[in-house]
């Protein structure tokens, strides 16, 4: 059995709990941020081992968790899950990050040097 992916879309209210509320619940689930179509992912890690009824009882499991740590955040969610794909079309956000924090440096870098001269 492949291994397996849960990706999860988040609607926001501007009534409900903020993005840093949902980002910290969903984290403290096991799910990373991606920037790409969906906002999170969580892989299944053992599902390469799982059968086919151990799976779908661990997408019951995540998609209870998940649906109990948002409730009354008043946010709307969709769920996804399908075997990973090693060309999936998101980005978890510490690379984005890394990625920018090296971009500001070289600005820093060239505005220095643009001053200096």
């Amino acid at each position: 059995m492949p291994e397996y992916i849960t990706r999860v879309s988040i609607w926001f209210n501007s009534e409900g709990a903020s993005p840093a509320k949902v980002i910290k619940k969903l984290t403290a689930l096991g799910f990373t941020p991606v920037r790409g179509v969906y906002d999170f992912v969580y892989k299944h890690d053992k599902s390469m081992d799982m059968t086919e009824t151990e799976l779908s009882n661990a997408i019951i499991d995540i998609s209870n968790a998940l649906h109990a740590a948002l409730s009354g955040f008043k946010v709307l969610y969709n769920l996804d899950t399908h075997p990973l794909d090693e060309g999936e079309d998101y980005f978890p956000l510490e690379i984005i990050d890394a990625e920018l924090e090296e971009t500001r440096r070289e600005i820093n870098e060239i505005e220095k040097e643009a001053n200096a001269g």
